[in-house]
C-alpha cells in the first residue's frame, strides 16, 4: 500500500515543540488519536509498545530523521504520524544528528511484511539526498501529504 495510505493530515504535526525524545513519540502518539485513526484508550499502550521498541536500539538513521515504530495488536491497519522539530532532538541517531524529522509507524502484528515494505519505503526518501531535503522542507500537513503522495504514485486531488 502507498504511504500516503498510511497517514491522515491530522496526523501531520510540522511545529513539535519537545523536551526530549520521549516527549516528540508521546506527541507523535496523540496525532492519530486526534485524526481519529488510533483509539483513545488504547494510546498510553501503544506509546508504551514504541518506547519499549526504541529502548532496543535507535530508530535515528541518520539525515535527521528518526522512525520510531512498533508492532502492535491494537491496530488493525498501519497508521503513521510526521512531525517536526525545528531545533531537532537527540535520538541517539547512528550518525549524531540531532533529529529534526519524525514518521513514526504503527503496524498490526499480524502485518510483518506490510510493516517492512513502509519502513522501507521512508528509508529510500532519506537515503536519497534530494528527496530528505524535500522531506525537511515540509512545514505543513499539506505539504508533507503533498509529498508523500508524489513519491508513492498517488498525488493529492
Amino acid at each position: 500500500m502507498p504511504l500516503s495510505s498510511y497517514c491522515k493530515p491530522k496526523a501531520v504535526l510540522p511545529d513539535l515543540e519537545v523536551s526530549d525524545k520521549d516527549d516528540a513519540i508521546r506527541q507523535l502518539v496523540g496525532a492519530p488519536v486526534t485524526a481519529r485513526v488510533l483509539k483513545k484508550p488504547v494510546a498510553a499502550d501503544v506509546l508504551d509498545e514504541i518506547l519499549a521498541r526504541e529502548g532496543q536500539a535507535t530508530t535515528g538513521i541518520g539525515h535527521g530523521v528518526g522512525i520510531p515504530h512498533a508492532r502492535s495488536e491494537h491496530v488493525d491497519k498501519i497508521v503513521m504520524a510526521f512531525g517536526r522539530v525545528d531545533e531537532g532532538v537527540d535520538f541517539g541517531a547512528v550518525d549524531g544528528e540531532r533529529v529534526r524529522v519524525i514518521v513514526m509507524l504503527i503496524s498490526p502484528k499480524a502485518k510483518n511484511d506490510e510493516h517492512l515494505a513502509a519502513m522501507k519505503a521512508i528509508v529510500k526518501i532519506v537515503r536519497d539526498p534530494y528527496q530528505c531535503k524535500r522531506l525537511h522542507g515540509c512545514r505543513t500537513p499539506e505539504s508533507f501529504m503533498d509529498l508523500i503522495g508524489e513519491l508513492d504514485g498517488t498525488p493529492a486531488k
